[in-house]
Order: C-alpha cells, then structure tokens, then sequence
C-alpha cells in the first residue's frame, strides 16, 4: 500500500520483462506473412516454478519495455514507438529543451528523462538499439513523416555524433 494524497493505493511491482513467453507464436506468424497485434499492454506477467511451470503474479509490465524484449526476441530490425510528442526532447517543457533527432543507444542513456512518461520508450529503444536493430519514438498522428524521419527520434548502437538535435 502506498500513500496517494489523502487516501492509500495498492502498489505492485513492475519487473523489467525478460522475454515474451509467445514469441515463437509471433515469429510464425510473422513467418507466414500475418500482421500481429500483440504486447500493447504489456501483457501478463508470469514466473517459472523449478519444473518450469509458469504461474501468474501480481505485477504490471511496461508495454514499451514488453515490445522491446519482443523485438530483440525476434531480431527485429525496426521498433516505432507512437506517442503524443513530435520527438523525444532532452530538458522537455523547459527553455532549455532541445529534440532529438537521432542518439546513440550510449549517448541517450546518460539523459534522464521522465519516470512514467519518456523514460520506458527511452530505456525500450536503447535495449532494441543494442540488440542490433534501430527504434522510432514519435508522434501517432504522423507515421509517415516518422519513417521518412522528417519527425521524431530515432535511436541505433551507433550515431557518429552521439546525438544529433533536429
């Protein structure tokens, strides 16, 4: 129980998800050309006994943070991540806000960002970043221009500058 104002609020943990038990679901489908919905909230979490029989727990898993263990499950090479922002934007809401146009999965992980907003799509592209694939963050209303990358911010293993600012 935690407090929240004036009144008390169950809490559960929220464990950064190891991998997506239907995955191999999901590469055949996949496979068989089949467009798949999947993890978008977050899913169900689950623990292995020592017989390897999984039961459910109570907890809340990230869906930024599910589609990234997804991806890198599946070699993805693209994650578009769709939120309300034009691009992931260091100081946001300051005047010293600066977007993002392109990071290094190193150089954005010394950024902090918001806890429960930025920071799981963040801390989601980095982990497809370093897999080996690359991730988009950017606004829901414009995913053309996100994939023509006249918008948003994308994150890869490795960018020469570090990060560039659009």
């Amino acid at each position: 129980m935690a407090r929240d104002g004036s009144a008390f609020r169950r809490v559960v943990p929220s464990p950064n998800p190891v991998r997506v038990v239907q995955a191999p679901v999901v590469r055949l489908l996949l496979e068989n050309d089949r467009l798949v919905v999947c993890v978008g909230g977050g899913g169900v979490p689950v623990k292995a006994d020592q017989k390897g029989r999984q039961t459910g727990m109570q907890a809340v898993v990230d869906k930024d943070l599910a589609s990234a263990a997804l991806a890198a499950e599946l070699e993805a090479d693209t994650l578009i991540m769709l939120t309300d922002g034009d691009f992931v934007s260091e100081n946001w809401g300051t005047p010293e806000q600066r977007n993002i146009l392109t990071a290094s999965a190193d150089a954005i992980s010394a950024i902090p960002f918001a806890a429960g907003s930025m920071q799981p799509k963040v801390d989601a592209a980095i982990r497809v970043a370093r897999a080996g694939g690359r991730a988009l963050i950017g606004p829901l209303d414009r995913l053309d221009d996100l994939l023509a990358r006249k918008v948003g911010t994308e994150i890869r293993g490795e960018v020469a500058e570090g990060i560039v600012y659009a």
